[in-house]
């Protein structure tokens, strides 16, 4: 069968990293229940390039909606793109108007949607959204009108793994356990404070010799500057200062991440990386746990108030901001200890 005769399906996820790395045992399962098919995703510009190479995709398409394609015209040219590649059908992660509409206009025969989606009635196919469910069991259900996963499937995050960084990015490391923080958040809620960061690194480099860096974003700086400036002790603040394919190469070296509740939550359960996920506004329930045996999370118990949002917001609407200033630096660096001590050298 040539690439021209195989039946195309579309994967859609055009929200976050995070979401886009949380599709990924969706779309090992579609692989093996479509083996013929040829499998496209379509994302953000980030989204699409940490899936190019992805053994369960053929090829990625990306989307750059807050970009060169924003607005109607970029959205028109995108329906048009789809209809022409000639999709029979489409699975859409993202619940937003924009894809429900884009994959209608394209045409797509069949479109595989959820029931919460903000324009239900353009999918044939709606289905549910549990709460309750992690986020990859709830994307898992977009394959249920095909019959479900595949016997004995067992959904497991997955991304090519890059070349790990070395002394280009690290510097000289030696034995040192290397362990990344990950300070930023698109919401200004999700950050735990910037002084608990730095003295959680004080103590993982005085307690156990380890090697800190700073990882983020352009949009990071300022927070990953933050933590350095209260650190006190040497640490690599690469925020910023990386393309996406170095800072995946950055974040596969770790031995351990200590993030918020964030898209590195997700790569270093791609990578295998053990990772300790602090929550604040937000909560685990909510489906964005570690979907990792290697992780842990630390939240502060007992407040009413959480959660306050899906996302997180730009300030506490209590005012108060208890939920990430109750968590005491010595409950993470006690959960990082227990990752490193477990974890081979």
């Amino acid at each position: 069968m040539t690439t021209n005769d195989r039946p195309k399906i579309l994967a859609v996820q055009t929200a976050f990293l995070g979401d886009v790395i949380l599709t990924t045992p969706l779309l090992s399962a579609l692989r093996r229940k479509r083996p013929e098919a040829e499998i496209v995703f379509m994302g953000t510009p980030s989204g699409a390039a940490v899936l190019e190479g992805h053994p369960a995709v053929d090829r990625v398409i990306a989307y750059d909606k807050r970009g060169a394609e924003r607005g109607l015209s970029g959205f028109a040219n995108k329906a048009r793109e789809l209809r022409a590649s000639g999709f029979e059908l489409a699975l859409c992660a993202h619940r937003s108007t924009r894809s429900a509409a884009l994959l209608a206009w394209a045409g797509v025969p069949r479109r595989i949607g959820f029931a919460t989606a903000d324009l239900p009635w353009l999918f044939h196919d709606r289905v549910p959204r549990p709460p309750e469910r992690h986020e990859v069991e709830r994307n898992l259900e977009l394959i249920a009108p095909l019959g479900g996963p595949p016997e004995g499937f067992e959904p497991k995050l997955m991304l090519p793994r890059p070349e790990p960084a070395g002394p280009d990015l690290l510097g000289e490391v030696g034995e040192q356990k290397k362990v990344a923080l990950c300070p930023g958040s698109v919401w200004a809620t999700k950050r735990w404070p910037a002084r608990g960061f730095a003295e959680a690194a004080r103590a993982l480099n005085g307690e156990l010799g380890a090697r800190v860096f700073l990882l983020g974003a352009e949009s990071d700086r300022e927070a990953a500057a933050e933590v350095e400036n209260w650190c006190r002790v040497p640490v690599v603040n690469l925020a910023g200062k990386t393309g996406l394919k170095d800072w995946l190469r950055v974040i596969s070296a770790m031995d351990l991440i200590i993030t918020n509740d964030s898209s590195p939550t997700h790569l270093a359960g791609a990578f295998e990386v053990p990772v300790v996920a602090i929550f604040g506004p937000t909560t685990p329930s909510q489906g964005f746990a570690p979907w990792s045996k290697n992780s842990r999370v630390v939240e502060a118990a007992g407040l009413a108030c959480r959660p306050c949002g899906e996302h997180g917001g730009r300030r506490c609407p209590e005012g108060h901001f208890k939920c990430m200033e109750r968590i005491p630096p010595s409950r993470v660096v006690e959960a990082a200890r227990s990752l490193l001590e477990g974890s081979a050298p």
